[in-house]
């Protein structure tokens, strides 16, 4: 083999192992299984969930209590908002619930042919009615990307979405969620636990339309 061929057939073999590498580092440590999410409205939201009784609240005139959300139900709030907005991205996301987090990983097809995912943290809270939701943690595959990729992300989808992004930090106004107003949220025993008045103007037609039972 002369000089000419040896130099080529090392690059090769460089490049192969570099492909190699690549390919590896974007197959994910572990595939979840994709399932359809479903349109759901708030009206279905409430009547779907588990309900906690409710009590009647005079100023703003409503019910209050507690509901508890499935990871397949907040799958389906997800899915509603991306299809609404017509984002794809994360249409087929599974939501996996882990102590005060969310977990969520959506298949992603890297450089357009290797079957990859994107896989994010969500954590929510609540701050004066409005729902904020930090997400860290982005990883695509096997690799940990950088705060400053999330930020760059994220700001991707500024002009799709009608909420406030914040760095890391994604805002839904209460206005978006009326005639829910959120009060409180937690994770815990795998649901979501929102503490909320819901906002009516007859209390009578509202406990029959949700199915909601007043202690």
């Amino acid at each position: 083999m002369n000089k000419g061929m040896k130099i080529i057939t090392s690059i090769i073999i460089i490049v192969l192992v570099l492909l190699g590498g690549t390919y590896y580092a974007l197959m994910p440590e572990e595939k979840v299984s994709v399932e359809k999410g479903k349109i759901i409205t708030i009206e279905q939201l409430i009547k779907e969930s588990s309900i906690d009784n409710f009590e009647i609240s005079k100023k703003p005139l409503g019910l209050q209590g507690k509901i508890s959300i499935t990871s397949q139900e907040f799958k389906d709030i997800v899915y509603s908002v991306m299809k609404t907005n017509n984002i794809t991205e994360l249409e087929d996301a599974s939501i996996i619930l882990e102590n005060d987090k969310v977990k969520i990983v959506s298949p992603y097809k890297a450089f357009g042919i290797i079957d990859s995912q994107i896989e994010a943290y969500l954590m929510p809270k609540i701050s004066d009615n409005n729902l904020n939701i930090e997400v860290s943690n982005l990883k695509l595959g096997k690799i940990n990307l950088s705060d400053k990729t999330l930020i760059n992300h994220l700001n991707s989808y500024k002009d799709k979405i009608p909420f406030t992004l914040n760095g890391k930090v994604i805002t839904i106004d209460k206005s978006y969620t009326y005639p829910i107003v959120l009060n409180n949220i937690e994770i815990k025993e795998n649901k979501i636990i929102l503490d909320l008045n819901l906002q009516v103007n007859n209390i009578i037609d509202a406990i029959s339309k949700y199915k909601i039972n007043i202690r």
